[in-house]
């Protein structure tokens, strides 16, 4: 169920209550999602240099899949693609930030389809209102898999709505903070990741778990959601007098961890189904536990009938540190950043580059590998090879900023104030 549908689950409850006393209700949904089409051998061919032709009519493609242009009318330009791509196109009639961007030249960062939070809800909304029919990314992640591109999701934001629960932010942070609540993962591993929380008039009613940082795979945002919508006029104000309160967890996945959901949105065929799987991704990463009563709380209890439902999301630092320990030194402690630094100082970006590129045509050119190298590839190579390069590489920088970051003696806990 779509938090957009909430509204009669809770009139219904409320009109059903003969004390006052309202039930727990738990929406799980999808709130934002990027999808990334990474052209293949059979869609570039032997023309690369022809690829702002071939990107304007994947462009197309992906229009006429979703259906856009009959939902939204007029294909206009975007003065702000997003980072790092050139040319990006939106719509006319779509009044919320969505983008299908494209870079000019380099064909390797593929085509990027961006919706925001509110440009999605409106896509299923117009959608369903055109069609008769709902939609959401699990039917969309099946629309836009095709042989001749790879389909991956670079980012997809997953909320659980919690109505009517007793227990706060506040005092879910108070009792991580007091130990006597723990953050596990799915395989029962304790969650050290940093904790940053948003204090007014001295209650917590924002917490984030992980880092914020574009490298970083994962992030859990557990938030006052009741208080939101008051403080900026929301757009769900209606609600709120439905529920006594209303919490909602957000987990923020990219690179490895989001495509490995993107293999299991393919699997799914309905509304229970997707809820089910976006429930299960939230205790995958983020189960909270009460320490003395050795059990999930209130938020966990509610999604653990989905615990067994999916595969677990796996972490490409637990298959092989070596390649990433590597990465990790050439970026700091081997003095290869220091040395393009002062060659970028001395003679300029040009050179810089220049430089690079000739490291890369010496490795071409005289580089033999030795026994070690041979040895390393015939143990890991074939496992390794499993996985899309950029997913191992963003994995391995998330790692890196994690290593370089959390110093030792640090707290992990960081408050905000307002």
């Amino acid at each position: 169920m779509s938090i957009f549908n909430i509204m009669d689950v809770l009139k219904e409850q409320d009109s059903a209550s003969n004390n006052g006393e309202r039930n727990p209700v738990v929406i799980a949904s999808i709130d934002e999602v990027t999808f990334v089409i990474k052209p293949t051998e059979d869609t570039i061919g032997n023309y690369p240099s022809h690829w702002y032709q071939i990107a304007s009519e994947l462009v197309g493609t992906v229009i006429d899949k979703l259906s856009l242009d009959s939902l939204f009318g007029e294909v206009i330009n975007v003065s702000t693609p997003p980072a790092g791509y050139t040319n990006a196109v939106s719509f006319k009639n779509l009044p919320h930030y969505f983008s299908i961007a494209f870079h000019e030249t380099n064909f390797v960062m593929g085509i990027v389809i961006k919706f925001s939070a509110s440009a999605l809800a409106y896509y299923r909304d117009t959608f369903k209102e055109y069609f008769g029919e709902s939609i959401d990314v699990h039917g969309m992640s099946k629309l836009l898999d095709e042989p001749y591109w790879e389909l991956r999701i670079s980012r997809i934001d997953l909320a659980i709505d919690y109505f009517n629960f007793d227990m706060s932010v506040d005092e879910l942070y108070r009792g991580i903070k007091g130990s006597s609540v723990i953050l596990k993962n799915h395989r029962g591993i304790k969650n050290t990741s940093k904790i940053v929380a948003t204090e007014v008039d001295n209650v917590v009613n924002t917490i984030y778990f992980g880092s914020k940082k574009k490298n970083s795979n994962a992030l859990l945002r557990v938030y006052n959601k009741k208080q939101e919508q008051l403080d900026k006029h929301g757009r769900f104000l209606h609600l709120l007098t439905l529920c006594n309160s209303w919490v909602r967890f957000e987990a923020s996945y990219r690179g490895n961890f989001s495509n490995q959901i993107l293999k299991q949105l393919l699997t799914v065929n309905n509304e229970d189904e997707l809820g089910k799987l976006v429930a299960n991704k939230m205790i995958d990463k983020y189960s909270f536990y009460d320490v003395e009563k050795n059990e999930p709380i209130e938020f966990t209890k509610y999604l653990e009938h989905t615990q067994s439902l999916y595969a677990g999301l796996e972490s490409l630092s637990s298959r092989n540190n070596d390649l990433m320990s590597t990465i990790s030194h050439i970026m700091k402690g081997s003095g290869f950043f220091p040395l393009i630094k002062k060659v970028e100082s001395i003679w300029g970006i040009e050179a810089r580059n220049k430089f690079i590129i000739r490291l890369i045509q010496e490795y071409e050119r005289h580089y033999n590998p030795n026994q070690d190298v041979d040895l390393w590839l015939k143990k890991f190579a074939t496992e390794l090879s499993k996985i899309p390069f950029d997913s191992f590489l963003e994995d391995s920088l998330s790692v890196y900023y994690k290593n370089t970051k959390m110093k030792k003696g640090k707290s992990r806990f960081e408050v905000v104030g307002k």
